[in-house]
This record gives C-alpha cells, structure tokens and sequence, in this order.
C-alpha cells in the first residue's frame, strides 16, 4: 500500500499525452476537449495508460532492488527492507509537494489562465529545490538513529546506512524531477513522465546488477547509487523537454528567483503539507510495525518478509492504481477549473470503479499465487512462510486499496487534501498500531497479526473515502 529515449528531438506541445515530434503538430485545444469535454473513459485512457506503463517500468526497477539485494542474502535483504521505509517516506514527501502542484496548475489551465498556470509551474519549482535540500539534509542526518529506532539488528542497521548514506543524496533531483513531471501531467501531457520514468528504470536495473554484483560488488550501497545517478539523468531530460513545451517560460531563472512569494508558498504547502501528512501516517506507521516485528519471535525474517510482501503489493496492486489516482487528479483539477464539478465527480467515480475491478483480479492473483511469487523472491524457507501470508492476507483488502487511494487522488486534485488526512491518520495510525501490537504481542499470533492490522484500516479507509466522495465537499475547494 505504500511505492520508480530516443525521442529527444520531440516537443512538448502538448495535448493529453501528446508528444509533438518535428513534422507532426496539432492543436493544444484538442487536449483539453479531451479532458473537460466529450468523452470521459477516452480522457481517462489518454491520461492513465502512460501513467500505467509509467508504474510498471518503476515496478520493473522495485523488483531489481529486492531481487538483488535477496543475491547478497537475507540480512541485506531485510536491510532494503526496514531502510526502504525511510527512503519510500522521503520520497513521498515529493509526492505531497507535487499535490499542491498538480491542484494548482490543473485548476488554472482548466480556467484558461497560462499566465497562471506558468507562475504556479515556477514557484512550485523553486520550492522543490529548497524542499530537497531540506529533506535530504534532514534524511542523511536523522537516517542512522531512526533504523536503530526501528528495531534493525546491528548487521541490518550497518547494511541499511550503506544503502541511504547514497539513496538520500538522490532527494534533490528526485524532488525536483517529481515536481517537473506532475506539471506535464497537470497540463494533461502524461506520456513525458511515462518516457522519463522508462530512462530512469533503465538505468537502475543496470547499475542495481552492475553496482551491486558484479564487476563492482559494491552490495547494498550500490543500489542506492543507482537511483542517484538514475535521477539525475532523469532530471535532466525532463527540463529540457519542460523548456521545449508551452511551459517552458517556467523555468526562467531569473524570474524564478525575483519573483519568489511566500504567498504562492504557502498556497502549495496548504496543499502539499495534509498530503504529506497523509503520507506520514502510511510511512510512520510502518515505522512503528518495524518496532512491533523486533518483538517476534524471528525479527529478521519479519523484516525480509514485509519488504518483499510490500513491495510486490506495490507492484502489482498498488502501481496501476497509482497511475489511476494521478490521472484522476489531472481530470478533476481542470474540470473544476472549466466549472464542470459534475464532470469531475463523474470521472471520480469511473476511475475508482476501474481501480477496483483490477484490483479484484490483482486480490485473487495475490492470493492463489502467493507461494510462486514469494518462492521467487527468496530461498529462505521461514521468510517464504512469512511472505506468503502477508500476500493472502493483504491481498484481499485491494480493491477497498483502489478506492481509497483513487477517490483520495480525486480530492488532492480538487485541492481538499484535510479531510483526507484527517481520515489517514485515524485509519493508518490511530487503529492500525494498537491493533497491530494487540494482535501480534498480546494475542501471540506473530507477523501474520501485523498483516491482519494492515488489511482492517486499509478496508476501512477505502468505505471512509467512498463515503466523503459522495457527500461532494471537496467541490467547494478554493485553491
């Protein structure tokens, strides 16, 4: 439940998800019919499909980091595992930004104002850069006493500063790669981040073998590497296709920094911070399950368990659905924009229908295939056990997963992102700790009542989040 070109000639001009290459070029007006008028499910398909294949190429580079960091044995696997948490929080904290982001630029090109819309683009940059100093300063700091914290074994703690010491120097450009990418899909241009995302994934599946076995051997240190040099190049494209778009006056440097406002701050960070909020209930809460798994009876196994279960949690269930809540925001940003709240209600509710479906069928998959797929990740006999049924168990909460995720990613796009939160934090932490310490150290049930205390408030968020969606507060949002 928690989360990573050749056509560099092209230009960003962009209707939903066009990418203009030298001889072809249509109309911008197209883009925005598509998504504020006509047909719902074609503006849906437009936007979701990049974003879809967007995640599966992350997915792709998620499975390298847990498949080779399982090469170098359990303890490094379980060290990804716990440090994973930490590096999976910094990097939501981009997200978070990016949902002031995409609340802002969506709703005023859906207004019609690109004066607007290119302000929003650069402050929002700006932030990004000093949000990702911030962050990662903060991160490399406080890094080491929090996987102590957590509960990691001395062996597991030494291999999980190895890998953030490098993973959290990658905070700044992907914080601000994060940013550039949710102004593509804001504009309504998702095949952009879908084409930097795949260079990304490249790069990390190489280096992930090449750093970390061989010819380098740098083990676990290397895979944080990957995604630093990875993000980097990343970055790099991505503003030089932001510059070649109709937005590139975003990135005028010297406006950037003469026309800083803490008014346009403070507008993204009433956004951005009950995202993030949102995040840190999920990612904090976590943090506390680590604490509760170093009071079973095996912590290490715990530990590799929850970081290969999760993640192909993610990258079966939670990519795709990811996709589709980011595609949402885009819809219901512009919609109300254009003044078309029905619409953006409506597209609430088919893509959330779409989520769910999947989801059902990702749930049976998870469920009946959990052995092959946790036989596939790791040899170690009590870990596969482990694995196994946090996949059964949490495998069947996803399609209520789809729905919170999806009708939450509708009202971030809406801007409405206190309720949520609020929401968040009762469901993720408020009931979910209590209950997990309950059912694993007082009732002596083990890692699987962990796994039973995640799937509860994630069934029960999802009925939260369906109810707030119909009662339609967050059309009233002023952004």
């Amino acid at each position: 439940m928690n989360a990573h070109i050749s056509e560099l000639n092209m230009e960003v001009d962009v209707d939903v998800g066009l990418v203009e290459n030298n001889a072809t070029e249509k109309s911008p007006v197209a883009s925005d019919e598509a998504i504020t008028k006509g047909s719902l499910w074609l503006a849906i398909w437009t936007l979701s499909w990049p974003l879809f294949l967007n995640m599966v190429t992350i997915a792709f580079a998620s499975f390298a980091d847990i498949w080779v960091a399982g090469k170098l044995g359990s303890e490094a696997q379980a060290a990804v595992g716990v440090s994973g948490q930490i590096s999976i929080f910094m990097i939501l904290l981009a997200v978070a930004l990016s949902s002031g982001t995409n609340a802002l630029v969506s709703r005023f090109w859906g207004e019609g104002d690109k004066e607007k819309t290119i302000v929003a683009a650069r402050q929002a940059l700006l932030f990004s850069v000093l949000f990702g100093v911030c962050s990662a300063g903060l991160g490399l700091v406080l890094c080491r006493p929090l996987l102590h914290l957590l509960g990691a074994s001395p062996a597991v703690e030494e291999l999980g500063w190895d890998y953030l010491k490098f993973d959290l120097l990658a905070q700044l450009p992907f914080t601000v790669l994060w940013v550039s990418n949710s102004i593509f899909r804001a504009r309504g241009n998702t095949r952009v981040p879908m084409i930097v995302m795949m260079l990304i994934t490249a790069q990390v599946i190489a280096l992930d073998y090449l750093l970390c076995i061989k010819p380098f051997h740098l083990g676990v240190a290397g895979i944080g590497m990957s995604w630093g040099i990875a993000s980097i190049l990343g970055l790099t494209l991505s503003l030089f296709l932001l510059k070649r778009s109709d937005l590139g006056e975003c990135l005028n440097l010297r406006k950037m920094i003469s026309e800083a406002s803490v008014d346009w701050f403070k507008r993204l960070m009433k956004i951005g911070i009950p995202a993030c909020v949102q995040d840190l209930a999920w990612v904090g809460g976590n943090g506390v399950l680590l604490v509760i798994f170093a009071h079973t009876m095996h912590p290490t196994a715990t530990e590799a368990a929850w970081g290969i279960g999760w993640r192909l949690e993610e990258m079966l269930g939670g990519f795709p659905v990811y996709a589709l809540s980011m595609a949402v925001a885009t819809i219901v940003g512009q919609n109300l924009g254009a003044k078309q709240p029905e619409r953006a209600a409506l597209a609430g509710w088919q893509v959330a229908l779409v989520g769910a479906g999947l989801n059902g069928i990702i749930a049976m998959v998870l469920f009946f295939g959990a052995r092959q797929l946790a036989g596939a990740m790791t040899s170690d006999p009590l870990v596969l056990e482990y694995t196994v049924q946090y996949l059964r168990v949490v495998g069947l909460a996803q399609p209520f997963v789809a729905i919170w995720l999806i009708l939450m990613g509708a009202m971030n796009g809406a801007g409405y992102t206190k309720w949520p939160m609020w929401a968040s934090v009762i469901c993720l932490a408020v009931i979910r700790l209590p209950l997990a310490w309950l059912l694993t150290i007082t009732f002596g049930m083990g890692p699987i009542g962990c796994w039973y205390a995640v799937a509860i408030p994630a069934v029960l968020l999802g009925l939260l989040m369906l109810w707030q969606f119909k009662v339609g507060t967050w059309k009233l949002q002023q952004v």
